[in-house]
């Protein structure tokens, strides 16, 4: 493998305020005093623990379990979650993944406990890091996806490049070049226009190892500098290493080998003080490289060796592979092939292992499965009358030889025998083919459940399914309203009870207008029309299907208040605009919009009334000469993270029309 991939990230990052430009002094006596505020002291330790934990990871460590030990005696969740989030750092740095995971499922719980999105789409963005360092890619990418359909939904621009960042990170281990440099120059622009430091040195330092991959050395090499320079300002070692070390990549594919070996040792230094095993195994990995392009074989042997025996001790397997290959050369090379083929069979044996690991393909299995056992049966038949032919040619030529009664008798009775084999294999394949035909349906049944007809026929025929840009989407968001103070006065089953009823209800509905159901959240129901495929009147019926689901639930409510029953009322909110729709998930699918416009469509259904369909302009203007529907102008009303946005009533002068 002559290849290097650049693995550049950054696990954590803590949302809460935090006193980070204190001096540690001050919050060393803030912590210590017990008369200071529960909140102030546990801010102070956040600070203190995350500044710790990039250059002495057991230091940060224990500083965040004080810290996590106080706010589980108080009581304060977000503590809980930064402290968490800490933990799952330092033990990411100390290559201790099993830990990682742990930690960061406690981030997840607490996000989801706080009712907190940004936090949770961090987690995933975070669990995405250790997955793909365990070389788990298609786990990577599935938790990948939960954060960005999360940020965009919330507009959470920080958050979005981080997510991008990250991406691109899998898509190098791919070696997905391209698509690896537009994620990285998308996360580079947002975090430009974010002006954070952090991000801009994260997203120089990705685009550089892309750049270098791709032959473009002298923009590599800047772009380095200039990472590691806003590294320093920021005292980030592990970073600083990082850039240190691409930087000797660098140089030695410049032929500068004094400054490659420069640089290779400061990272090395500075890996060692954080205690970066993974980092330093990629380090040794580069130095056994540039040593064998010099022509040191015995050299490039001892830094290899050293790598492999820290990747294996921390169960790094990416980084096996790469020093197994570096020993494998550097054998050869040395004239030992018995070594060499020890190398090689490791080199192999944890290649096998990642591809196993990274195969997105099964979820096509009972596809594929269908078609095999199609063809198995086609083949069993044709091999039965091939048979069949060649025991028919062997008789009549043993009848010639026979005196013409024992032919006949022999004959016949070779003939029922074979013609009864063969009807029972008729049978066989009949009965086969039935169950074949049942478990496709089944198959195409779950698979358009799930997924828009016209998405299943493509990912069928493909193996996959295009993301699509579609203009004028009418997104429908519905809400019901009180549903924590309901759920107290329902048992669970009758509260799921009740959402079935109504979510079937409204199931039935998009059936009858010929929209999409997207997905519930909660006890939120969001449906498209216009998608996956664009037609005239989408807007209108997924105005109308609003107006119909809002005139069941309002029945409802009256029914169930009649007898005395807890119900749900609702808002109903439309905008209509630009997406971006696709599959998610890998194994388990999802289609699935994006885009400002469902944003947008969501706060026209939170800046709604209860009983109401609430529009936006762009839906008003499309639907405003329809007959049969009357809109009244609400104004502009100020919803969260987008201002004042103008809003209209819409209602139905003679009811919904199918």
């Amino acid at each position: 493998m002559r290849r290097v991939v650049a693995l550049v990230l950054l696990l954590g990052s803590v949302l809460a305020a935090m006193p980070v430009h204190a001096q540690p002094d001050s919050l060393w006596r803030v912590w210590k005093d017990p008369h200071q505020p529960d909140s102030a002291r546990l801010k102070a330790m956040q600070a203190l623990a995350w500044r710790a934990v990039f250059e002495r990871p057991d230091s940060g460590m224990a500083l965040a379990e004080e810290q996590l030990a106080l706010a589980v005696q108080v009581g304060d969740a977000r503590a809980r979650y930064e402290a968490h989030t800490t933990l799952a750092v330092g033990s990411s740095m100390k290559s201790d993944y099993a830990a990682a995971l742990e930690h960061l499922q406690h981030c997840l719980g607490i996000a989801r406990e706080m009712h907190d999105a940004k936090r949770e789409a961090n987690t995933y963005s975070n669990l995405s890091n250790v997955y793909r360092s365990l070389g788990d890619l298609p786990t990577a990418l599935e938790q990948l996806q939960k954060s960005l359909r999360i940020d965009t939904e919330l507009g959470n621009a920080e958050g979005l490049a981080g997510t991008y960042n990250n991406i691109g990170n899998v898509h190098t281990e791919l070696h997905d070049l391209p698509n690896a440099l537009a994620n990285y120059e998308k996360s580079a622009a947002l975090y430009e226009k974010l002006d954070l430091i952090k991000g801009r040195a994260q997203a120089l330092m990705n685009l550089g190892a892309t750049h270098l991959d791709m032959g473009a050395r002298a923009q590599a090499q800047d772009e380095f500098l200039h990472s590691l320079a806003l590294y320093r300002t920021m005292g980030r070692k592990l970073e600083m290493g990082m850039a240190f070390n691409n930087l000797g990549r660098t140089y030695g594919e410049l032929g500068r080998s004094t400054e490659a070996f420069a640089a290779l040792d400061s990272a090395k230094v500075l890996f060692t003080a954080v205690g970066s095993g993974k980092q330093l195994a990629r380090n040794l990995y580069y130095r056994g490289t540039l040593l064998l392009q010099e022509g040191r074989a015995a050299d490039a042997r001892k830094a290899c060796e050293e790598g492999l025996r820290t990747a294996r001790d921390l169960g790094l397997d990416l980084q096996r592979k790469e020093c197994s290959a570096c020993l494998m050369d550097a054998y050869e090379r040395l004239g030992d092939l018995a070594q060499a083929f020890r190398a090689q069979k490791e080199f192999m044996e944890v290649s096998d292992s990642l591809d196993q690991r990274n195969n997105a393909k099964e979820v096509l299995r009972l596809e594929m499965l269908r078609q095999f056992q199609q063809q198995q049966i086609a083949d069993s038949l044709a091999a039965e009358r091939a048979r069949f032919a060649m025991e028919l040619a062997y008789r009549e030529q043993l009848g010639r030889e026979q005196q013409r009664r024992n032919l006949l008798l022999g004959g016949g009775v070779v003939l029922v025998l074979l013609a009864g084999g063969l009807w029972n294999r008729l049978r066989f394949v009949r009965r086969s083919r039935a169950a074949i035909t049942r478990e496709k349906q089944r198959s195409d049944d779950l698979l358009h459940n799930i997924l828009p007809e016209e998405v299943a026929a493509e990912l069928k025929e493909k193996g996959y399914a295009e993301a699509r840009h579609l203009d004028g989407v009418t997104v429908l968001f519905t809400d019901l309203k009180g549903f924590t103070q309901l759920s107290e006065q329902l048992s669970p089953a009758d509260l799921v009870a009740e959402l079935d009823t109504c979510f079937k209800a409204f199931d039935a509905i998009v059936d009858r207008f010929g929209i999409e159901k997207i997905k519930t959240i909660g006890d939120a129901y969001m449906a498209a029309g216009g998608v996956p495929d664009p037609r005239e009147g989408a807007v209108v019926d997924t105005v109308r299907a609003a107006l119909a689901m809002q005139a069941f639930m309002e029945e409802h409510f009256r029914t169930r208040s009649a007898q005395g029953l807890p119900a749900f009322r609702m808002r109903v909110g439309c905008h209509t605009g630009a997406v971006v729709a696709g599959i998610v998930g890998s194994r388990k699918f999802q289609y699935d919009i994006w885009g400002d416009t469902v944003n947008t469509a969501s706060r026209m259904e939170s800046g709604g009334e209860v009983g109401r369909v609430n529009i936006s302009a762009a839906t008003h203007a499309l639907i405003k000469d329809v007959p049969g529907l009357r809109c009244t102008p609400r104004g502009r009303v100020e919803v969260k993270g987008k201002g004042a946005i103008e809003m209209f009533f819409v209602d139905a002068d003679a009811g919904p029309e199918a």
